[in-house]
């Protein structure tokens, strides 16, 4: 069956070597929250605000260091999971922003009334620009044959057999829940950061070219997940520092092309698999949003991880960061180097405010008023 198209990976970690708050700018951008803090330090599980039409609920897991005051603003991370994953897919993360002094908020995708997922990078917008984004549009590997597959209640009906995620609007759930957290908690609103895996990672483009999230974030770091063949839209607000990792022998979301001329790698996993965008043709046009010069140059020490290691584009506008990371024997999982990893790409570098940059007034407001709040329909 295709229910294991994504399979759940092992959980994450943001291992960054040292106190995370200890990496802040020197001017944070405290929320409306500070102050004003509604959850203690800890693990909790709460029930978002925001609820789309359809009245779905949905949770997320909040994790809050132990020193966390409720006036000190903090470095936040949104973590987006797996296909049928939902807000316990990646303990380890939360685990370590309690130890190291960053919140961590793991929300869990809409379900419908088939499995938890994220809307975005062309998951239900087949067929795109490129064609059907499946080998099998027509849901003839189905059984029964022509079934519709993973079309799922939220989408009504589906194009094809290629939609495989809820229609419900993710995005939207995600500015929501940011705007809940900036609002509850006291966060450095010019360090949040996102990272997902698999469908969770996939859905980080969508965050980043959606005129509603782009620019939130000071970077997006994917793991084993890319947009679908025609969907690689750039960042919408650059400079954005990009750090994505890719498994060599990933056959579910593969780093390379099938075909060198088009830039399209497709799943092997399955016979009427998808076609996502190459790695390479992922990061070029993030370089190319950025104004990074065109010809990626392998790293050296520490970016040298996984074998193969990493390579960068340089000379990025604004101090920002775009690295490939196509680590040796991967599969579509994290690799065991994630950790320091990600401790190089969040480390302070002149970009880590996009948000009090780009729009000051409106971090300072957020000090003194709540969010205004408005559903957008998928």
């Amino acid at each position: 069956t295709r229910y294991g198209h994504f399979p759940l990976p092992r959980p994450l970690g943001l291992m960054l070597g040292q106190p995370f708050a200890s990496s802040v700018s020197a001017d944070p951008v405290p929320s409306w929250g500070c102050g004003r803090s509604a959850h203690s330090p800890g693990s909790s599980d709460r029930t978002m605000r925001y609820r789309p039409a359809s009245g779905q609920p949905t949770q997320y897991r909040l994790m809050l260091p132990q020193h966390a005051d409720g006036k000190t603003p903090l470095p936040l991370v949104l973590s987006f999971h797996g296909w049928a994953g939902n807000l316990s897919e990646r303990p380890v993360l939360l685990a370590h922003g309690r130890q190291h002094g960053y919140i961590v908020a793991a929300p869990t995708g809409f379900a419908d009334d088939l499995w938890p997922s994220w809307n975005g990078g062309g998951s239900t917008r087949s067929p795109g620009r490129l064609g059907a984004t499946c080998l099998d549009p027509t849901g003839s590997l189905f059984d029964p044959p022509g079934t519709k597959g993973y079309c799922y209640a939220s989408c009504g009906t589906c194009d094809d057999a290629c939609w495989w995620t809820t229609c419900e609007d993710s995005v939207a759930q995600a500015a929501a829940l940011l705007d809940e957290l900036l609002g509850d908690v006291c966060v450095d609103a010019s360090r949040v950061f996102a990272t997902g895996v698999s469908n969770g990672a996939i859905f980080l483009y969508e965050l980043a070219s959606d005129p509603r999230t782009a620019g939130r974030f000071a970077g997006y770091a994917p793991v084993v997940g890319s947009p679908h063949a025609g969907f690689n839209a750039p960042p919408l607000h650059p400079p954005a520092a990009f750090f994505g990792v890719w498994g060599e022998l990933d056959t579910t979301v593969p780093p390379a092309a099938a075909n060198a001329s088009d830039g399209v790698a497709v799943d092997t996993s399955y016979a009427g698999g998808w076609r996502y965008t190459a790695a390479r043709a992922v990061t070029a046009r993030w370089a190319e949003a950025n104004g990074c010069r065109p010809e990626p140059q392998p790293l050296g020490q520490p970016h040298s991880w996984g074998g193969r290691g990493c390579v960068g584009y340089q000379f990025c506008a604004g101090g920002s960061e775009v690295v490939e990371c196509v680590w040796g024997g991967g599969g579509h999982d994290a690799p065991p180097w994630a950790e320091d990893a990600l401790l190089h790409f969040m480390r302070p570098r002149a970009s880590d405010a996009p948000l009090a940059r780009t729009c000051p007034g409106r971090f300072s407001a957020l000090a003194k008023a709540p969010p205004r709040r408005t559903r957008v329909a998928p």
